[in-house]
């Protein structure tokens, strides 16, 4: 009876096994590791930025009230997520988006003219295919 594999063929496995896992390492000796991404909250009030707030990391709850001549609107930072709570519109469309934490999402406020938006350090766009 013939043995189908042979101890090179054993070594050959482990090398390239071993070898695949080197650009894993590169990138976790270099911090560009995919899993590890920082995230930050860009609140825009009539298209000028109100303020920035890191998301990464963050633990408890911060309320960031604000008041426009269109209105009230209450941002919530609630770990690593945020969203609006509350809003004195009459569709409150903005309070029903709920919290978000990916780099892209948004919860806007129309009648406030309110955009909080969460990115990314170190990426310009987020990793998605636009809609047509």
């Amino acid at each position: 009876m013939k043995h189908i594999i042979k101890k090179g063929d054993i070594v050959l496995i482990i090398t390239l096994l071993v070898l695949s896992f080197i650009p894993e390492g590169i990138f976790y000796l270099t911090g560009n590791d995919a899993s590890v991404s920082r995230t930050y909250a860009v609140i825009q009030v009539d298209g000028k930025v109100y303020k920035e707030v890191p998301l990464s990391g963050h633990h408890g709850t911060d309320v960031i009230p604000i008041q426009t001549e269109e209105g009230y609107n209450l941002v919530v930072i609630q770990d690593e997520s945020v969203g609006i709570t509350e809003a004195d519109c009459p569709d409150k469309i903005c309070i029903s988006e709920g919290f978000v934490s990916k780099p892209g999402a948004t919860v806007v406020c129309l009648p406030h003219k309110v955009l909080v938006e969460v990115k990314s350090a170190g990426d310009d766009e987020p990793d998605v295919i636009p809609a047509h």
